[in-house]
């Protein structure tokens, strides 16, 4: 597991450090202050600097230019300059991601160097740019990655194959980024699959029980009428299926929520605005759906909030499964201190009986 993490020139972080992780992490924080930045940090290092998820980052938040240099390979690009602090990209910029005491991390460098692209299965057929370096390495192996930039950011990816065979033959941890709030049917449905391969389709109708408690079947359509009559719900045996629609946004983010945490096994699940569309009286019941998940799966949960109301219902956990509210530590983000402001449970329970902001 993630104990520490520590962040050097990312994004709008010069250093920064969160201490005191556990199985499961909430981080809290004004707007900007930097939490989606931090959980997508996690999913760098938790993938040992697979560039592949910079571009996931990138067009995720629309960090994207259009090429419009002579090449092969033109068109939107990941543009990486964003991932630097102060979005300053250039020969020797870099940023560090560190965990566990700086025994394990990831470093991004660029750099000017032309040889370097004697090492990747790009050619050098784009004339009228100016092209950088950058290099991804794991800190505490001798295993990099490097690939072709222009100087405006755009990041040239290659295939998986620009790997060193011996980085690509390491096993690596898996890491899964979702927002509950927006993933998509396709996306629910891909899970779901990989659930009925594994014959785990009771754990997540089980899952679901505590919001739609005489949910007997969960299926997914191969067409539908609307979006959201892909995914029907069954209930007494005889009766008609019912769009998950007809019960509610909140269900249908119970149920990405249900899913996602069946995805990653042994690895890290990356969780933003955990509570959205859920109604404060069943937040109790989703922290106890993610803390058993998370420790039954052997998975490392990294969420984000803005809601006191999922802070309240963390606490309220803490009475009623003190056991299961251990596992977790609530993280305050501020980007005017070096070090997130650490809170254990019974200090998130001392803060809501008090009605002491946290967030």
């Amino acid at each position: 597991m993630i104990r520490d993490l520590k962040l050097k020139n990312y994004r709008s972080f010069e250093s920064y450090e969160l201490v005191g992780l556990d199985r499961v992490n909430l981080l809290v924080g004004k707007n900007n202050s930097g939490k989606t930045s931090i959980l997508e940090a996690i999913q760098f290092l938790a993938s040992r600097g697979d560039p592949h998820v910079l571009r996931q980052v990138a067009f995720r938040r629309g960090e994207v230019n259009v090429s419009h240099y002579r090449s092969k390979s033109s068109g939107r690009k990941p543009d990486v300059s964003h991932f630097f602090r102060g979005h300053r990209f250039g020969p020797k910029s870099e940023f560090v991601i560190l965990s566990n005491g700086g025994r394990n991390g990831v470093r991004m460098t660029v750099e000017a160097d032309d040889s370097v692209f004697q090492q990747t299965l790009f050619t050098r057929d784009m004339e009228d740019a100016k092209l950088l370096a950058i290099r991804i390495e794991e800190i505490g192996t001798m295993d990099s990655i490097v690939l072709p930039a222009t100087d405006d950011g755009s990041l040239q990816l290659a295939p998986r194959t620009a790997r060193t065979a011996r980085f690509d033959a390491l096993p690596t941890s898996p890491a899964l980024f979702v927002k509950a709030a927006s993933l998509s049917v396709d996306s629910m449905r891909t899970m779901w699959n990989n659930v009925v391969l594994e014959g785990r389709e009771a754990e997540v109708v089980n899952a679901m029980k505590f919001i739609e408690h005489d949910l007997a079947s969960i299926h997914f359509l191969s067409t539908g009428a609307h979006r959201l009559g892909d995914v029907v719900l069954g209930f007494q045996p005889g009766t008609r299926r019912v769009a998950i629609g007809s019960h509610g946004e909140g269900t249908r983010r119970l149920l990405a929520l249900a899913l996602s945490l069946t995805q990653v096994s042994g690895g890290v699940l990356l969780i933003d605005e955990i509570d959205t569309g859920l109604h404060w009286t069943v937040l109790e019941d989703m922290w106890k759906l993610v803390i058993e998940g998370a420790r039954n799966a052997g998975i490392q949960v990294f969420a984000t909030t803005h809601s006191f109301d999922c802070i309240r219902g963390l606490a309220t956990l803490a009475t009623s499964h003190p056991e299961l509210a251990r596992a977790v530590s609530v993280q305050k983000v501020e980007r005017a201190l070096d070090r997130a402001v650490g809170f254990d449970i019974a200090d998130v329970k001392r803060a809501v009986d008090d009605d002491i902001e946290l967030r």
